[in-house]
C-alpha cells in the first residue's frame, strides 16, 4: 500500500498556506491569548478591580456604542474623546481619563479628509491646544469590513492606542439584516478580538431608531436589535435638549455605577467649537422627555417667533440673509439658525415665496385687508353707479 507524503510545493500545502493568510488575525489570537485557566491560576492573579479609560463610564478594553439620531453630535463627542486621550489631557465633560499610551485612532466611513481636517481644526483650536501625531485618521470609506480589521491590528501592533472610534457601525456591518441577533454579535465579536488583544476600547458610533426620536433613552431604541447592545460593554444613547443642550445616558454598563444609569448627563454643545462641556446637572432618565421636550417648548416657539418677526418685519429676504441676520442677534452657529427656519416654515409661522422668506401671517392679514377693502370699494362703485341710474330714471 503506497503512503503519500506531501512536500512543501504540493498544492494541499500551498491550499493550507493561503487560508492561514486569509485567517491572519484569527490565527494571530489563537497563537497568543491564552483561553483556558483553572481556579487557583486565577486567584493566583489577586484581585482586580474595573479598568477605565474614563472613570467610571468607559472601561479600558472591550467594545463600546455610542447612538444618537443624526446631527446630534455623535462624531463630535467620539472625536472630542480621540483628540484628549491622544493630547494627553486628564478630564473629558468632568469625568478622568485614564490613558495609558494617550494615543487614539479614528476610522472615518463617512467623512473625508477635507471634512475632518475642517471639524478637528476647530476642536483643537477650542481646547486651546495643539494637534500631536499620537492621533491616526483611518479614512476607510472604500474599505470593506476584512480589511478594516487587518489595517487597525496592524496599526495597534505597530502603535498601540487606548481608543480606537468606527465611525459608523453600519458600514462596518456586513450583514443583510440588521435585526438578526446572531449575525450582529458575531461582528462585534471580530472587533472585541482586536480590542482584547490591544488591550484597548473600541467605540463604535451608531443609530437610534426613528421611531425613538422623541422617547426616554433605552437599550431597545439602538438599530441593530438586541445583538449588538447584548455583545457590548458599553452603551450610550446622546440625546437633545433645548437650543443647545444634550443628554449623556448610559443604557448599559456592565461596571457601570448605578446613578449614571438612572440619570442622564446634561451638556452643553458648542457649535462654534464643536466641543462638549458638562453643566453640572443630572436628570432623572425617565424624565426626559418632560425636561427636553414639554417644560420650555411654547416658550422656545414663541423666542423663535420674536426673532422671525424683528428680522422680517418690513421685508422679504433670502435664505442666506435670514441665517446670517438670526446668527448675529442671537449670538447662536449656522446650525442653530437653519434648524430655526425650518422650525418655523414647518409651523408655518413663515413662507418662501419667489426664492425669498418672509411672514407668513403678516402677509396673510395684509392681503385679507386688502382683499376687504376690494369689497367695500366694489360696494361703493356698485351704489354709486345705482345711485346715477336712479338719477338719469328721475330725469327721464
Amino acid at each position: 500500500m503506497m503512503t503519500h507524503t506531501f512536500k512543501p510545493e504540493d498544492d494541499h500545502t500551498e491550499v493550507i498556506k493561503d487560508n492561514l493568510e486569509n485567517e491572519l488575525i484569527d490565527v494571530t489570537l489563537l497563537d497568543t491569548e491564552k483561553i483556558i485557566y483553572n481556579a487557583v491560576e486565577l486567584m493566583e492573579m489577586g484581585t482586580v478591580e474595573p479598568s477605565y479609560l474614563m472613570e467610571p463610564i468607559f472601561p479600558q478594553k472591550g467594545t463600546a456604542v455610542l447612538a444618537g439620531k443624526p446631527d446630534i453630535g455623535k462624531s463630535q463627542f467620539a472625536r472630542q474623546l480621540c483628540i484628549q486621550v491622544a493630547l494627553g489631557l486628564e478630564e473629558i465633560i468632568g469625568f478622568q481619563i485614564k490613558a495609558i499610551h494617550n494615543r487614539s485612532i479614528y476610522v472615518a466611513t463617512e467623512d473625508n479628509e477635507d471634512s475632518t481636517r475642517a471639524s478637528l481644526n476647530k476642536q483643537i483650536n477650542g481646547l486651546g491646544k495643539e494637534a500631536k501625531e499620537n492621533l491616526r485618521f483611518m479614512f476607510a470609506a472604500s474599505m470593506d469590513q476584512e480589511d478594516i480589521l487587518k489595517e487597525l491590528d496592524k496599526a495597534l501592533t505597530d502603535e498601540p492606542a487606548d481608543l480606537v472610534v468606527v465611525d459608523s457601525f453600519g458600514d462596518i456591518f456586513t450583514g443583510s439584516d440588521s435585526n438578526n441577533n446572531m449575525v450582529m454579535r458575531n461582528t462585534v465579536k471580530l472587533f472585541d478580538k482586536i480590542a482584547k488583544k490591544h488591550n484597548c476600547l473600541i467605540l463604535f458610533v451608531h443609530h437610534i431608531n426613528k421611531g425613538a426620536y422623541n422617547s426616554n433613552p433605552g437599550q431597545e431604541q439602538i438599530q441593530g436589535g438586541s445583538g449588538l447592545v447584548q455583545k457590548v460593554r458599553l452603551a450610550i444613547i446622546l440625546s437633545e435638549g433645548e437650543g443647545d443642550i444634550r443628554y449623556f445616558t448610559v443604557v448599559k454598563g456592565n461596571y457601570c455605577p448605578k446613578v449614571y444609569k438612572q440619570n442622564s448627563i446634561e451638556l452643553k454643545f458648542s457649535e462654534e467649537t464643536l466641543l462638549f462641556t458638562n453643566t453640572g446637572k443630572i436628570v432623572p432618565t425617565n424624565q426626559l422627555v418632560t425636561q427636553s421636550s414639554c417644560g420650555n417648548k411654547n416658550d422656545s416657539k414663541k423666542e423663535l417667533e420674536n426673532y422671525a418677526e424683528v428680522i422680517l418685519e418690513n421685508e422679504s429676504i433670502s435664505y442666506k440673509d435670514f441665517v446670517n441676520e438670526f446668527m448675529e442677534i442671537t449670538n447662536k452657529g449656522e446650525a442653530t439658525a437653519k434648524r430655526a427656519i425650518k422650525a418655523l416654515t414647518d409651523s408655518e409661522f413663515i413662507e418662501k415665496v419667489q426664492g425669498k422668506y418672509r411672514l407668513k401671517n403678516k402677509y396673510d392679514q395684509a392681503e385679507e385687508f386688502e382683499e376687504r377693502e376690494e369689497v367695500v370699494l366694489e360696494n361703493e362703485v356698485s351704489e354709486v353707479s345705482n345711485h346715477v341710474k336712479f338719477d338719469r330714471t328721475d330725469t327721464n
